[in-house]
């Protein structure tokens, strides 16, 4: 079984027009690159809907067409920084939940708010019990600091629960802040709650090496490679030696597949994507090679565990 721990809903209407404008502007130098005339205007208007997908139609066909039976899907909070969206953090919670239900076989939904936003850790326990939410999903790029009081208290919501939290770490992207998304900003919350297993998303970039390096201490602490398409695609060797510190530093049980999508679909379809994993058993060992057995835990069966899903598939 492939599972995707990393996915995103998306609707227009769900960020500001300023966010939509600022990530069109990190496109526009890689269509210039490639010949292809556009303007900010054009890519909002016609490349970024190809995103939208509320319900959930465009992410099952790419992930049939990718072999991923099952995919963990949030919203992404950054309001109090970018700007509010038409449609406001607790509405597109529901709607993800609502999803759910309707394909409880392939979606996993997961709460996400800033826990700076008033009823923020009601909101987070209501998502669990009436919502149906496995876990929790926390983005530092909105401009908080995972170690204070905020945060903490919206992880203590679920301590105790058997329920991961999935993070942002790395490099923050268009209207958002960078500075809280170092991995060392977690260490309050590994320390502070160490029966909850915390996924770290993208490999935090180029902040892995410190990535690792805290992993080495913290056995709560996992990875996600979501957002790697990019190299994987043009860099391979690169993408390669990457999973490969990570299962080597973190260790196999550790190391979870993730996409990141709707957002990188027009980088690198999902089954290549999928493929460029398993291909990983074939690369010469000084660029990375997996075993079967590794692959296979990355591909799903770590998140299998750790999502509780393994007695249910049985």
């Amino acid at each position: 079984m492939i599972i995707d721990i990393h996915r995103h809903i998306v609707d227009r209407t769900w960020q500001s027009e300023q966010y939509w404008r600022s990530f069109a502007g990190t496109i526009l130098p890689i269509l210039k690159r490639i010949g292809r005339p556009a303007t900010i205007d054009s890519i909002v208007k016609e490349i970024l809907p190809n995103n939208w997908d509320t319900d959930g139609s465009k992410h099952l066909a790419r992930m049939d067409e990718g072999g991923i039976e099952k995919a963990v899907i949030f919203a992404f909070d950054v309001g109090l920084i970018s700007g509010e969206p038409a449609v406001g953090i607790q509405e597109q919670n529901r709607i993800i939940f609502d999803l759910a239900r309707r394909h409880p076989d392939r979606f996993i939904p997961f709460v996400h708010i800033d826990p700076r936003r008033p009823g923020a850790k009601d909101f987070v326990r209501r998502g669990i019990e009436e919502g149906g939410a496995k876990g929790l999903k926390l983005h530092p790029g909105a401009g908080f600091n995972p170690e204070e009081k905020e945060t903490l208290d919206l992880v203590e919501s679920i301590a105790g629960k058997g329920l991961p939290v999935l993070t942002h770490t790395g490099p923050s992207g268009p209207s958002t802040s960078s500075r809280f998304c170092e991995p060392i900003y977690l260490d309050a919350l590994l320390l502070r709650f160490p029966e909850v297993n915390f996924i770290a998303a993208h490999l935090a970039y180029g902040y892995r090496h410190p990535l690792f390096s805290l992993g080495a201490v913290r056995p709560n602490l996992f990875v996600d490679f979501s957002a790697w398409q990019t190299t994987a695609r043009r860099r391979y060797p690169e993408f390669a030696r990457a999973v490969k510190e990570a299962v080597s530093e973190m260790g196999p049980e550790r190391v979870l597949f993730g996409t990141d999508n709707p957002y990188l679909w027009g980088v690198m379809p999902e089954s290549r994507f999928v493929q460029s994993v398993r291909d990983l058993t074939h690369v010469p060992p000084e660029e990375g090679r997996l075993t079967e057995a590794e692959v296979e835990l990355i591909l799903g069966g770590n998140a299998r565990r750790l999502l509780g899903l393994e007695e249910n598939d049985e």
